[in-house]
């Protein structure tokens, strides 16, 4: 079933068409529905992405779907079942750090400050250097009028190259920040090294309201025109 695509164990996201095409390499069956909707959903593709999540359904236990679904949920702008699966998670694996990453995004998203706030809160606690939470710290800052501390938010990112989670999470929520604070052709460049080094969510770029302002660029238009062309609809079917 999946042998059109391939999976490394060092798998780094970076360039994900080296993903598709020649069978897996090194991952047990269990793994392979679970790395499909990872890469699927970082390369736009997230109608797919959630359909192989559902597939790893048999792999998991009580048949329940992968937490990493909520990436889907998330990227998608459904917000209610990204935060139940986000308290969910938190409850199952108490010690794990995706989700005290992802739990401030959904009410970021929808402007709950408040919510967002506390969430953060007890990530910075929890993680108080990494620069994947300080950004996204500094991107709170800069949506609620607060310029100065999302630029003190953005030093101390760069101060701290250390991340559980990949670098391109971190890149692309600092262009998030610049573009929220009227820097378009800056936060472009941290979108592209994003892309680079692999977050090609395109749906997302077009739909998140932090890149409001790069929309009008024309190079932004055509970084998303190369990522469809790049990834197209069928890349996903299996």
């Amino acid at each position: 079933m999946f042998e059109i695509f391939v999976a490394r164990p060092d798998l780094s996201f970076v360039d994900h068409t080296n993903t598709f095409g020649k069978g897996f390499q090194g991952v047990g069956s269990i793994e392979i529905p679970l790395r499909l909707g990872t890469i699927l959903a970082h390369v736009g593709l997230l109608d797919h992405a959630r359909e192989m999540y559902e597939r790893g359904r048999s792999f998991q236990p009580r048949n329940a779907v992968s937490h990493s679904i909520v990436q889907v949920y998330i990227w998608s702008r459904e917000y209610d079942l990204a935060q139940k699966e986000i308290k969910a998670w938190r409850v199952e694996s108490r010690d794990n750090k995706y989700p005290v990453y992802f739990a401030p995004q959904p009410p970021m998203m929808a402007g709950d400050w408040r919510e967002a706030k506390l969430l953060l809160d007890e990530a910075t606690q929890i993680l108080p250097e990494d620069p994947i939470i300080i950004s996204l710290l500094g991107l709170f800052h800069a949506l609620t009028g607060k310029p100065e501390r999302a630029l003190k938010c953005l030093t101390q990112a760069f101060a701290s190259p250390k991340s559980f989670g990949h670098a391109h999470h971190t890149y692309y929520q600092i262009a998030c920040i610049l573009s929220v604070l009227g820097r378009p052709s800056e936060a472009f460049e941290w979108l592209e090294r994003s892309v680079s080094t692999g977050f090609a969510c395109w749906p997302f770029f077009m739909k998140d309201s932090c890149l409001q302002n790069l929309h009008s660029l024309p190079q932004f238009e055509a970084l998303v025109s190369s990522l469809q062309a790049k990834y197209p609809d069928q890349l996903g079917l299996v």
